[in-house]
């Protein structure tokens, strides 16, 4: 018999900056001139943090059907005709929704059957049709496919056949590729490949291309936890192969992917910070598996965290806990699969959308055709879509710069909020109690720095609410609201405390004088690298005012670096210095006024601290008109 996941868990082109003006003041502060550097070829270059990839760049995860509820719930690999009806159904029920892929998911211990070079052929030795079918089937029906598979994992069959070489070496066996007794788990029918070995590389990044030239648009990696750390969760008797063959082969896998397949890191011990997951994934998982769904998946468990796999039990606590590691370029949070037949009401349904949609998440649907019920609707919700489709990757209300997993007061796992692109905003307000109701509310002027009112619509009524400063609501148990609030304001104002941060910025709130939730810090020479990306939505093509409010309290100017790129990376505006003068100190902020080239369109405006920049500014908002 197949093995379960949790049955192994428990033991078995270039403008530069220029138009510099002394612009009224804006937001509060003293106005002081922008200096910048004319010349872009000048200006440092900004270095990655991060995978930065296409797909993390474009904000939120996927929209997808996964097969995990049939084969965890049989704990065997599903049929080959189960998943032809579900993709079948998927197409005519989900795809027009945007939900344009279907992954095969686990136990897929026995599948033995490999090419020459001991790659497998499908996902069960049972399936009469191999991957290439699956992928035109797909593809014929408008859809992707997706892969759950982990390129370091050898098949016991091909470990032991001679024949079976590593692509590109003829002369090196893929069994020449594995240690004795190094196995995924005890049956013994997987390896680990053992990166130091002659052909590691080859034969992984080998198994990545397989399947891109397949046609796979996302490949689901598994069980990285045992490979880095061995005994993890209980389990033990398996090989550590340590953080730097860990990160070795999250490189080499990143690498082939590149930006045309989808890497999805599950079961990350995240040391560190998550310093290695950053540089390697796509999307990470941030809880324990779905199992049977229900509430306890989503905020049940264990609430306290541990320092390695899984850290967090819940999605609730699971995304707060890694909200600072999440946004345009950073990390996807992955808060595993989503069955509306699992959850007991509507309101626990309608709040698992709302969380994993504010929080950036991708929406795989375990749901099947089968035992869905009249549920589907909550997946095809077009207002909550719409916020998805933007990239919204919302962040908890923090109170504090701490760590989750230090301080468990310092975010607020009920109340969240996300900008768009657009300047515009999501709240969804949440109630985790399991008997009282409450009442939950944001100000839209001292949490989102909204200056004035909004128009505020509700996303499950799709009633237009009218214009607030403020939204509040009243909840009962395990029930949650999500709005979209426009402010009136002509000019949008992008809070960095709700951007992405990387390369050691950081949330603060240490300060006084700051706008909204808080500002950024740690945009300093001891950080070389740390980097704040907005992602802003221009009507038109071409220059643009932007102001900067800061804070300096260093005593000399403080230097950054602005580019601005399209999710692909296109080059709109090129690396600029830009400095910043001294403000009084750290609680005085001051707007500086410039402009940039933007594109019709999405632009991802990041400003960097490099080892070329000088001084130290904290960041609270970029306003552009």
């Amino acid at each position: 018999m197949n093995i379960s996941r949790r049955a192994l868990l428990t033991g078995a082109g270039a403008a530069a900056l220029g138009g510099v003006t002394a612009a009224a003041r804006r937001g509060g502060g003293t106005q002081v001139p922008l200096r910048v550097a004319q010349v872009a070829a000048a200006a440092a270059s900004i270095s990655p943090t991060s995978r930065n990839s296409v797909w993390t760049r474009s904000g939120a995860g996927p929209l997808y059907w996964s097969a995990y509820s049939w084969d965890y719930t049989n704990n065997a690999t599903l049929p080959e005709s189960v998943w032809q009806q579900n993709v079948d159904w998927v197409a005519a029920t989900f795809k027009s929704s945007g939900y344009t892929m279907c992954c095969t998911d686990g136990w897929v211990d026995y599948t033995q059957q490999t090419n020459a070079n001991g790659y497998i052929l499908s996902y069960s030795d049972d399936w009469a049709n191999d991957w290439q079918y699956w992928a035109n089937y797909c593809s014929g029906k408008g859809l992707k496919l997706g892969v759950y598979y982990n390129p370091l994992w050898v098949s016991a069959a091909a470990a032991g056949d001679s024949t079976k070489t590593v692509t590109g070496m003829p002369g090196v066996t893929v069994g020449s590729l594995v240690d004795s007794g190094d196995f995924l788990n005890s049956n013994g029918e997987l390896y680990w490949v053992d990166v130091t070995k002659n052909g590691a590389k080859q034969f992984v990044q080998g198994y990545v291309n397989y399947f891109k030239n397949l046609g796979v648009a996302y490949l689901r990696t598994d069980f990285w936890a045992w490979y880095e750390a061995g005994a993890t969760d209980g389990q033990g008797g398996i090989v550590a192969h340590g953080s730097t063959n860990y990160a070795t082969a999250l490189e080499w896998i990143a690498e082939a992917a590149g930006d045309t397949m989808e890497v999805s890191v599950v079961m990350p011990n995240m040391y560190d910070n998550g310093a290695r997951e950053v540089l390697y994934g796509d999307m990470v998982r941030i809880n324990n598996d779905a199992t049977t769904g229900g509430w306890t998946h989503l905020s049940g468990g264990r609430q306290s965290w541990q320092d390695s796999w899984s850290q967090w039990d819940n999605a609730f606590s699971g995304f707060t806990g890694w909200a600072h590691r999440s946004g345009r370029g950073q990390l996807i949070l992955d808060g595993d699969f989503l069955m509306m037949n699992s959850f007991a009401s509507d309101a626990e349904r309608q709040t698992a959308i709302n969380l994993f949609t504010v929080a950036g998440s991708p929406v795989a649907i375990s749901d099947r055709v089968d035992n869905i019920g009249a549920n589907a609707s909550f997946y095809t919700n077009s207002d909550v879509l719409s916020l998805h489709n933007q990239g919204l990757t919302g962040k908890p209300y923090f109170y504090n710069g701490s760590l989750y997993s230090v301080d468990g007061t310092s975010r607020d796992t009920e109340r969240w909020m996300g900008q768009l692109p657009d300047g515009s905003w999501a709240v969804a307000l949440f109630n985790r109690n399991d008997t009282n109701t409450v009442t939950k509310s944001v100000s839209f002027g001292t949490d989102l720095g909204i200056v004035g009112a909004a128009d505020v619509k509700d996303m499950w009524s799709h009633a237009d609410l009218g214009s607030m400063t403020s939204f509040s609501a009243s909840l009962a148990p395990h029930a949650s609201r999500l709005v979209h609030v426009v402010p009136a304001e002509s000019t949008k104002r992008y809070q960095a405390a709700f951007a992405a941060w990387g390369g050691g910025a950081n949330f603060n709130n240490d300060h006084t004088g700051y706008s909204a939730m808080g500002f950024v810090d740690k945009l300093e020479a001891a950080e070389a690298g740390a980097n704040v990306t907005f992602a802003v939505q221009a009507a038109t093509a071409g220059s643009h005012t932007v102001h900067y409010r800061y804070a300096n309290g260093g005593g000399t100017a403080g230097t950054v670096t602005v580019e601005v790129q399209t999710a692909n990376r296109t080059v709109v505006e090129a690396p600029v210095t830009v400095s910043f003068p001294a403000t009084a100190d750290w609680n005085t902020w001051a707007t500086a006024t410039g402009t940039l080239t933007l594109a019709a369109g999405l632009n991802l405006i990041t400003i960097a601290r490099t080892t070329a920049d000088a001084g130290a500014i904290n960041l609270n908002y970029i306003e552009v008109s």
